[in-house]
C-alpha cells in the first residue's frame, strides 16, 4: 500500500502514522529508568486536537506535551528515528518510521504545528 501524506486538517477518526517500531524510556517515582518497546502492535495516530500512542497500552497527549522533537539520523546499528519528548515523567518516544517519506512528513508536521525541533530535526527537513 502506497503512504499517503498528513492531511492538512486531520480527519476526526485520526491519521495513523506507519511505524515499524516503538521504544520509549521513562522514569519511574522520578528516579529509576523504565525502558519498553514493541515491534509488532505499535502505533502512533495523530488526532485535530491530540495525539496517541501505543507501546504496550494507549497513551493520550494534547499536542502541547511535547517538550521537544528530535531527529537521529540512520547509521550502521539503527534506522532513522523520531524523537517525541513529552513533559509527562520524562518520557522519550522512539519512533522508527516506515520509511524516509514518513519521517520526512512527521518532522514536517510538527513544524507546522509549531513544535519545538531540535537543529537536527530542522536540517532533515531542510535536506528533504
Amino acid at each position: 500500500m502506497a503512504y499517503t501524506c498528513i492531511p492538512e486538517s486531520l480527519p476526526p477518526e485520526g491519521f495513523i502514522v506507519p511505524v515499524d517500531a516503538i521504544t520509549s524510556s521513562f522514569r519511574v517515582f522520578g528516579l529509576l529508568p523504565g525502558y519498553s518497546k514493541n515491534d509488532l502492535g505499535s502505533r502512533l495516530v495523530l488526532y485535530p486536537a491530540e495525539w496517541t500512542i501505543k507501546i504496550l497500552s494507549e497513551q493520550h497527549y494534547a499536542y502541547s506535551a511535547i517538550l521537544q522533537v528530535d531527529f537521529v539520523a540512520e547509521s550502521f546499528w539503527r534506522r532513522e528515528q523520531v524523537l517525541l519528548t513529552v513533559a509527562e515523567a520524562s518520557t522519550c518516544y522512539y519512533t522508527k518510521p516506515s520509511s524516509a517519506a514518513v519521517t520526512r512528513d512527521l518532522l514536517g508536521f510538527c513544524h507546522k504545528r509549531g513544535l519545538l525541533l531540535t537543529p537536527a530535526a530542522q536540517q532533515r527537513i531542510l535536506v528533504s
